[in-house]
Order: C-alpha cells, then structure tokens, then sequence
C-alpha cells in the first residue's frame, strides 16, 4: 500500500494582481446590474461568487491518495483499478517541479495538484507505474484551456 498527500482538485499559484483583477471585474459586473437595475443580475453574481469560494475551499483540502492491490482510493472514494485508463504527471515547464497528476478514462479526466514531498511522489508513481500506463499527454478542451490559464 503506497500513499501521497494530493490537493482535491487543481491548486493554483495565484499572485495578488490575479485577486484584484478577479476583484474589479466582480465589482464592475456587480455595479453595472444595479446602474442598469437588473437585481436578479446582481444576486446571481453574488451566488456565483459564493458557488466559486466554496468550490475553492474544497480543492484547498490536503487529502491521501492511497494504491491499494485492487483499487486506488482517493480521499473516501474507492476506484477500481480498472476505472482508469492512464494517467499523466504534468510539470512546470520553467522549473521542472512535479505538479498534478491526472487520471483518464475514456471520458473524463480527474485532475489533482501534489503537496508531499519528491521522495514520496517518486515511489507513489513508480507504484502506479505497475498497475496504470502512463500517458505522455492529453487534449484539453478550449474551456479547460482557458480556466486552467486564467487560474480558475
């Protein structure tokens, strides 16, 4: 049995003009439903707002990520070994560092960023490396594309 500490989700490094751009188009949006006197407009951003915090409070949670002799557990769900087709560890191409690792199948992809050490990393992929192929990359839809650029 081989673990590693994984985010639930996709971790993004976000600088501080990131929040005050995120910030100012939130306002601007906001403001420009009251001016034009569309509140359905404005408390839907705000429910928009509030689903997008809480989305990212959870992908902010440290979870394990466990190779079991039939299964591969992630957080509290159980995964066959046979749920997944490959998977794919991408790298920060300007530091070589490990960051996510994505699981496929045929028609959907899972994608989660690491937090334990490279030693840890190292022996849990070489454990996946008997059970699951690794794939050398895959194709992104134009929206995943853009909200994984635009750090969403």
């Amino acid at each position: 049995m081989m673990s590693v500490l994984v985010y639930n989700g996709e971790k993004f490094q976000r600088s501080k003009i990131w929040y005050l751009v995120f910030a100012v188009i939130f306002a601007s949006v906001f403001l420009l439903s009251i001016l034009n006197g569309n509140i359905v407009g404005a408390v839907l951003i705000f429910f928009l707002l509030g689903w997008y915090f809480y989305y990212s409070t959870i992908n902010n949670q440290v979870i394990k990520m466990i190779i079991e002799e039939k299964q591969l557990i992630i957080w509290n769900k159980n995964y066959p070994r046979n749920s997944f087709t490959w998977y794919i560890v991408e790298i920060y191409p300007k530091t070589q560092q490990i960051k996510n690792i994505v699981f496929l199948t045929q028609k959907w992809h899972m994608i989660y960023s690491f937090d334990d050490s490279l030693e840890h990393i190292r022996l849990f992929l070489l454990e996946l490396d008997k059970y699951l192929p690794m794939l050398g990359d895959f194709h992104q839809t134009t929206l995943e594309k853009f909200s994984r650029k635009m750090k969403l």
